[in-house]
């Protein structure tokens, strides 16, 4: 087999994962997600605070300077773990995950397996 061949392959394969049902299960949690407004705004928040800590933390500055980000940023952690479509669209996104993982497990030991015989 070429390469255009294997990639073929792969594309196929690729298909095949995304008539998956952790896929449509994935997409819609992701889309109910990004329809909830107070959500998104709350995850640019604390995407804003993690780059401030991220900064403070660069630049070796004790804990202490920056501890009312560390405490907003639990708070907004809190909020975000609460909100029943934060829920779903993490455990699509660990199942979808597993998915993956399992597949490229699975292409892997058919690598190795070859390779020894």
């Amino acid at each position: 087999m070429d390469r255009v061949d294997l990639i073929v392959q792969a594309d196929e394969l690729a298909k095949l994962i995304l008539h998956r049902p952790e896929i449509r299960v994935y997409r819609a949690a992701e889309a109910e997600l990004q329809a909830n407004g107070e959500a998104m705004n709350l995850w640019r928040r604390l995407r804003e605070l993690r780059e401030q800590v991220a900064e403070f933390q660069a630049r070796r500055v004790p804990p202490m300077h920056y501890s009312y980000l560390l405490a907003e940023t639990d708070q907004l952690l809190d909020k975000l773990n609460a909100m029943p479509e934060v829920q779903a669209f993490e455990e699509a996104q660990t199942k979808l995950n597993e998915l993956l993982d399992a597949i490229s497990s699975r292409l892997s030991a058919a690598v190795e397996q070859r390779k020894t015989e």
